[in-house]
């Protein structure tokens, strides 16, 4: 499993680093949203960059989804709380965007790939959603390269039956690949469509 990002604080800590992190990251630069607006984050997070696997075990990178808007989510699959809410928030959100969520996908990277095998990432993923939801997967240097790339603050249990603690935003990429926007879980469903239609309408 991964070293710990935090050293080796306790779970009420590791929640204030999470919460640190995550304002660190709006306050590098993006501005604070009005109300009902998400928060853009267009030039302070790198392009979409990955070779990773999908749950189907084919070899994927960034450029295998270029034209698509990208919703990338950090978890695992025996989460109990965050990880199904956000995925099914994002399941749930895709109806607000009519014809264009033909458009989207949803990257799930396991943050435990020993326990995360491809068959269980495919059978987590299209639980969600067997179209738009894609688990991904590799090794840990592949994973970790991806969690420091995004500032991906999290910390894993001591065992495999310990949960990981880990941040619940969702980044968006737009069909170029490039980073625009982060949604958190106070945004509503009509935000999200708002500021993801643009987006999808610039697709092709």
């Amino acid at each position: 499993m991964f070293t710990r990002q935090f050293g080796n604080p306790g779970p009420v800590l590791v929640r204030a680093l999470l919460f640190a992190a995550l304002a660190g990251l709006m306050a590098a630069g993006c501005d604070l949203p009005k109300q009902g607006r998400l928060h853009d984050i267009s030039g302070h997070l790198p392009n979409l960059q990955f070779s990773l696997k999908s749950d189907t075990g084919q070899a994927v990178t960034n450029f295998t989804y270029r034209g698509y808007v990208v919703f990338l989510f950090f978890g695992f699959t025996h989460c109990h709380d965050e990880c199904p809410t956000a995925m099914s928030r994002l399941a749930a959100l895709l109806p607000h965007l009519g014809d264009k969520a033909k458009d989207v996908r949803i990257l799930f990277v396991t943050l435990n790939p020993d326990r995360d095998t491809p068959e269980i990432l495919h059978r987590y993923a299209t639980t969600f959603d067997p179209v738009h939801a894609i688990g991904l997967t590799g090794n840990e240097d592949e994973i970790e390269g991806l969690v420091k790339r995004y500032r991906i603050a999290y910390r894993p249990g001591k065992s495999d039956s310990d949960d990981i603690v880990h941040s619940v935003a969702v980044y968006v990429f737009d069909p170029e690949g490039r980073a625009r926007l982060l949604i958190r879980p106070e945004d509503s469903n009509e935000a999200v469509a708002n500021a993801v239609l643009p987006l999808l309408n610039s697709a092709g």
